[in-house]
């Protein structure tokens, strides 16, 4: 249970702060420029991130459904959780799933957390990977 709440709290916590930084302007979502996951089909969404312009509101709103996702994910295989390894499962391209989704939920995180730097600090065009 400990996991499903440290992914809802690490979500939301960017999905409020995405929200609460109020720009209006669509922007690109830097973070991914460089973004591979293992899954093939989470791949396809990063490659589409890449080229998405998105206002932070709408940055947030993507923090929040691809975070569910990835809590669903982890949810619904909890009985598959490897006892040496407890974040990991039996099912490989199921774990390559959740890791993709992982992998995303933190590059847009990163996202929102380089905007409001940048809006406390008036920089811009910084990168993170």
């Amino acid at each position: 249970m400990k996991h499903f709440t440290e992914i809802e709290n690490f979500t939301f916590l960017g999905y409020v702060l995405a929200h609460e930084l109020g720009g209006t302007t669509p922007r690109p979502i830097r973070t991914v420029e460089d973004l591979e996951v293992p899954d093939e089909e989470f791949q396809r969404f990063v490659d589409e991130a890449k080229t998405a312009m998105l206002t932070d509101e709408e940055l947030g709103d993507t923090v929040l459904d691809v975070g569910i996702n990835w809590e669903h994910f982890v949810a619904s295989t909890d009985s598959q959780l490897l006892p040496e390894h407890p974040l990991k499962i039996t099912d490989v391209l199921m774990q390559e799933k959740i890791d993709s989704l992982d992998f995303i939920t933190e590059a847009f995180v990163r996202e929102v957390n380089l905007r409001s730097i940048e809006k406390q600090t008036g920089a811009q065009g910084r990168k993170s990977k």
